[in-house]
């Protein structure tokens, strides 16, 4: 049986200002102005860039009525869209499921994107969301994938899409690095549940998972047990000094309130305020919480990328990305050479900016 690798991915939001129904990106990406279309016209369109895998799927598009969950939309539904993208290469290994692909499009997009459902060549497939879609709406930027650089950040890390999903085929092959970058993915993924949502008692406790999602990167099998903050500070740095000057400071930051969280001294804190506070709870430190989810979001990049750079040998004498990093602490050729290829992935995205 022949199935497409190409996926569609509809998601709500602002209407796009593009006045075409298609606009054709770039290596058969495209991205489609869903306002301009009927839902039959939709799924017309549909039908054609993915053809149904068989006959038995012919209803897995429209409906008029939700009691086939989670296959099909009907109008209504299909009018909460604005935009929408067609993605062409996706991992055949994974089933064709959506999560490899969606794992690309969130560390490209400085928010987390929540599709409103995909389309693979088993039909329409709607997808639920913990939150309310009005916390996510204005997020979902659609102006910074209708360009050439998304598709080429994409292409680079495309074969690195593999971490965004567990799949028993895939793993029967993976090393310990492997499992590093899979647990460094599914932790980032798991950071949606913060973005917009913090709790005044708990709020920490995402500093706490963004600090395992470093050690995971950057200490995580060393073999060395002492000092596991520091040397974290010095191979970050030597990675994101040259873009973020003030990171192992910011580092610092982060695990403090990570310490505070961890070891109980943030709930004293809390004990001992709050009887005074006159029903004031404590406020989350929204500033500090963004600004280290993007260096999360950007570190997981760029070691995505030089750990595909290292598995083709193309840097010498390197076993790892964490032998690189911990090498070019002093060894500054090295180091500008795994600064030049993140630079190259950078320019590419989206301009960070902090809040």
């Amino acid at each position: 049986m022949n199935r497409t690798k190409t996926m569609f991915f509809a998601f709500m939001g602002k209407e796009p200002e593009q006045t075409e129904k298609i606009s054709e990106i770039q290596y058969g990406y495209e991205f489609w102005n869903l306002k301009k279309f009927t839902i039959d016209e939709f799924v017309e369109e549909l039908k054609n860039k993915i053809p149904p895998v068989n006959n038995n799927v012919v209803h897995n598009y429209k409906t008029d009525n939700d009691s086939r969950e989670p296959y099909a939309i009907t109008e209504e539904q299909f009018k909460k869209c604005s935009w929408g993208l067609l993605i062409p290469d996706t991992l055949e290994e994974g089933g064709f499921s959506y999560a490899e692909t969606m794992f690309i499009l969130n560390l490209y997009s400085p928010n987390f994107l929540y599709p409103y459902f995909y389309v693979n060549d088993m039909g329409i497939m709607r997808q639920k969301h913990d939150k309310d879609s009005m916390t996510y709406f204005h997020t979902q930027d659609c102006s910074i994938f209708n360009n050439k650089n998304f598709v080429e950040f994409y292409k680079t890390l495309f074969e690195q899409s593999k971490y965004g999903s567990w799949h028993l085929d895939r793993i029967q092959s993976w090393n310990k690095e492997d499992w590093r970058l899979f647990v460094a993915a599914l932790l980032y993924s798991e950071l949606k549940d913060y973005e917009n949502s913090k709790s005044s008692f708990g709020w920490q406790r995402e500093s706490a998972e963004m600090t395992t999602i470093l050690e995971a990167l950057f200490t995580a099998g060393d073999s060395r047990n002492e000092e596991v903050m520091y040397r974290l500070r010095k191979r970050i740095a030597a990675l994101l000094a040259w873009k973020f000057p003030d990171i192992e400071k910011d580092i610092k930051k982060l695990y403090r309130a990570r310490s505070a969280f961890v070891h109980g001294s943030f709930f004293e804190q809390i004990a001992k305020e709050s009887p005074n506070a006159y029903n004031n709870l404590p406020i989350p430190d929204f500033n500090l919480l963004y600004k280290h989810k993007e260096y999360v979001r950007v570190a997981l990049v760029a070691y995505l990328n030089l750990a595909k750079i290292v598995n083709s040998d193309n840097i010498d004498n390197v076993k790892s990305v964490m032998d690189a990093l911990e090498q070019s602490i002093i060894d500054i050729e090295l180091r500008e050479k795994l600064i030049s290829e993140t630079k190259k992935l950078f320019d590419l995205m989206p301009e960070i900016k902090f809040k």
